[in-house]
């Protein structure tokens, strides 16, 4: 299995301005069809320190590897780490990925539907 690609900072801007926005309580997911197969990771300085921001970048690189067999491959994703991500567990940040990534799929169908009729 081949991981997915990081976005360039080209790429990283058209997924931005493209893209659908998901909110969670620790995690902003961008999803846009613009490029494919690809992923960034996003932890600001408002997030604290640099090794609170690797952190950071880490759980959401170990979360999105463990939910990235049920995405869409013909998508790129940008994750972008909430101040609310600051000393939570693994579990915790996968939990509300899954819940994004419910909602993305549910618009997906939503989309697809309306495009049938």
């Amino acid at each position: 299995m081949r991981l997915w690609e990081r976005l360039s900072e080209k790429e990283f801007k058209s997924v931005y301005k493209s893209g659908k926005k998901f909110y969670g309580k620790y995690i902003v997911v961008v999803a846009s069809n613009a490029v494919k197969k690809k992923v960034g990771f996003v932890a600001s300085k408002k997030i604290g320190k640099s090794h609170i921001r690797n952190r950071a970048r880490r759980l959401m690189r170990e979360a999105f590897l463990k939910i990235e067999p049920f995405l869409p491959e013909d998508y790129s994703f940008v994750l972008i780490a909430r101040n609310t991500i600051v000393g939570l567990k693994m579990q915790d940040v996968l939990s509300d990925l899954e819940g994004i990534v419910f909602r993305f799929r549910k618009s997906l169908l939503d989309r697809k539907e309306a495009q049938e009729e």
